[in-house]
């Protein structure tokens, strides 16, 4: 399993085990008992980790060892919140991986959010103004290794551009996922997200963050606070007294975002935006400037119901796969599954029929995190930069970028056909930026202009009507195709 797999995998089982506490908690949608069984799933965009923590994989990876539960300790924890704390040292024996949400931009060059802007319908543009950040534990970076500390999720305020909530308020999500071995720093992967967000008021809500001491079984241990009165995913962030509520995007939003990032994170992205304009700009021979315009798209979410008797094939492969658990456990509980799980499109084809092909319900999103990069192609493998952004709306997605077949570039995505009411048939969309060097690397063309067709096909064999786009511009190449029906298409791009 590689560092970052292992890395999100620690995370996933991290935050199962505050969503397992016995106390007052809420579901979205009902759930059942975990011997029950009827059981419960949702294919659906997950909400990213609220606050900074440092794993301590030497500690991790000794508890439950040969089936023998190692309790932690004060020196010796699991997670920490601060180096050089908990047995989170900085040495040459260490083994940490790191999640560092990253702070607005000062003068000092560094992994930061530089602007926030939202683009209108004539072209205009309003720049969002910085209000605070959520309140919570931070941590100061190691000393001259040039990654990040730990900030927290940051607020902010759009003059005029409000959104369903009936507020001008956002919030910005951004982190950076690296480890530190001994020798030094490496970087893993990158994620930034912005929500919109209404606030919530209650006395109830605590500040999010690692807490030390006595667990379930009275040993003592890290486990997560989540800060929310009842889990249920809605909370973007939470500090002491609020909650920052996730509300929808006004339709057709449009939103710029800039960033400062290290040049080490190359490779692949994706995302959950449409029509993406992206520019990385060298800085300095360490940092590049990253922005991203696009638009929020609409994605659809699935709901479902099923029999663990009757469905023992998709119980055995759900249980080995990656989730988070919603609910009460033990009374009502369900399994979250993220779009780009190896689970979500084959879940999708098992359900599809009992939830009549109907999506439950659409969220609006905007966000971009960087791809594990595993193509043995040179021309796709290029680990000196950032090379392509693959997004979609689709329900489900590959969390991979595009394969190369020799002749095209193939991307799998998966859905329900109708939405909500039952009618309206689902319209998808594909974007694929790559850029040209990498295109013409790929057909071994000259400098000459570029053109595709882009095909989506259906399971069937299928074509599948869409309206497709192809664009070069700036050393990058824009395709495009909107408007397809789902099931599980397979989106083809062959360049000429």
């Amino acid at each position: 399993m590689s560092a970052r797999n292992k890395f999100l995998t620690t995370l996933l089982s991290f935050l199962l085990l505050i969503q397992f506490i016995p106390s007052a908690q809420a579901t979205l949608f009902p759930g059942f008992p975990q011997d029950s069984d009827i059981q419960a799933l949702t294919i659906e965009d997950q909400i990213p980790n609220t606050f900074s923590f440092i794993n301590n994989n030497a500690v991790d990876a000794a508890i439950g060892r040969f089936g023998t539960k190692i309790s932690e300790s004060p020196d010796a924890t699991r997670f920490c919140d601060e180096f050089n704390t908990h047995g989170c040292n900085v040495n040459s024996s260490s083994s940490l991986s790191v999640m560092s949400l990253l702070p607005i931009c000062s003068e000092k060059i560094e992994n930061c959010v530089e602007s926030l802007e939202f683009i209108k319908q004539d072209g205009t543009s309003v720049k969002a103004t910085f209000d605070r950040y959520m309140k919570g534990k931070t941590f100061d970076p190691i000393p001259n290794s040039d990654m990040p500390g730990g900030s927290r999720v940051s607020l902010w305020k759009a003059e005029g551009i409000n959104n369903i909530g009936g507020t001008n308020q956002y919030a910005v999500n951004t982190s950076l996922y690296w480890d530190y071995h001994g020798l030094g720093p490496t970087i893993n992967s990158f994620r930034a997200s912005v929500f919109a967000i209404k606030p919530v008021l209650d006395s109830r809500y605590r500040d999010s963050g690692i807490k030390y001491g006595p667990t379930f079984d009275q040993a003592y241990g890290t486990v997560t606070e989540t800060g929310e009165i009842t889990y249920d995913g809605t909370c973007v962030a939470v500090e002491a007294g609020m909650c920052a509520q996730k509300v929808e995007f006004a339709p057709d939003t449009r939103i710029k975002l800039k960033l400062k990032l290290s040049n080490l994170v190359t490779g692949w992205l994706q995302g959950r935006i449409a029509k993406p304009e992206i520019s990385v700009d060298p800085i300095n021979e360490k940092y590049n400037s990253l922005t991203v315009s696009a638009d929020v798209v609409n994605v659809p979410m699935m709901y479902a119901k099923y029999s663990v008797s009757g469905m023992s094939a998709l119980n055995t492969i759900s249980s080995q796969s990656s989730w988070n658990g919603h609910g009460l456990y033990g009374v009502s509980f369900y399994k979250q599954y993220a779009p780009e799980s190896s689970f979500a499109r084959y879940a999708i084809f098992n359900l599809a029929e009992s939830v009549k092909n109907t999506a439950t319900e659409v969220h609006t999103y905007w966000n971009v995190s960087s791809l594990p990069n595993n193509s043995q192609n040179k021309c796709l493998s290029d680990t000196s930069k950032l090379i392509g952004f693959v997004t979609t709306n689709a329900m489900a997605y590959e969390g991979n970028p595009p394969i190369w077949n020799g002749e095209s570039l193939e991307y799998k995505v998966a859905g329900l056909h109708y939405l909500p009411d039952g009618k309206t048939l689902t319209s998808g969309s594909y974007d694929l930026t790559m850029r040209s060097e990498t295109a013409r690397c790929l057909y071994n063309f000259t400098n000459a202009p570029i053109s595709a067709s882009i095909s989506v096909t259906s399971q069937e064999g299928e074509s599948k009507i869409a309206t497709t786009v192809v664009n070069e511009k700036k050393g990058w190449l824009y395709l495009a195709a909107y408007g397809f029906s789902f099931s599980s298409p397979s989106i083809k791009v062959k360049l000429t």
